[in-house]
């Protein structure tokens, strides 16, 4: 199966959690050196939180044949250098329906808890890396992971 990846935007990704993009309203605070825009995203995470970067790299195709999901805590992915591409399963009840979004820098997304999602794939770039940002523990206590059908993403 092949599958072509699609730009993020708030609504095609509702379903999945939410998209941190620049924002087009005034801000909350300003002065000469500076613009602050407060509360563009939220989310909870019970407990700590930790921090981790993740590095992706190229390969001759994008394959995809496995995802894993976490479910105790959302996830936040932040893109450092270069956009990625993030696949999620659409249906939990229908594991190969597999949809695939691009996330440039200057956006960020915060996935729901127990949402199936598959590692990034780079753009543009051999190598990226981007944020991960979750429950601490979260990668020795919360994931459950799973294979998939070989999708190729465009």
């Amino acid at each position: 199966m092949k599958i072509k990846s699609e730009h993020i935007s708030t609504e095609n990704f509702k379903i999945f959690g939410k998209v941190v993009a620049a924002p087009t309203v005034n801000p909350t605070s300003q002065a000469q050196d500076y613009k602050f825009w407060s509360d563009i995203a939220n989310y909870l995470i019970e407990g700590e939180t930790e921090i981790g970067i993740c590095t992706v790299y190229k390969q001759r195709k994008n394959y995809i044949n496995g995802m894993e999901r976490h479910v105790r805590t959302p996830e936040i992915l932040i893109p450092i250098d270069a956009p990625f591409i993030l696949p999620l399963v659409i249906d939990r009840k229908d594991e190969d329906q597999v949809k695939a979004f691009q996330c440039n820098l200057g956006e960020a997304v915060v996935i729901n808890k127990a949402v199936w999602h598959g590692a990034c794939l780079p753009v543009g770039k051999d190598e990226s890396s981007y944020f991960v940002i979750f429950r601490k523990g979260t990668p020795h206590e919360d994931v459950e992971k799973k294979n998939i059908k070989t999708i190729e993403i465009e």
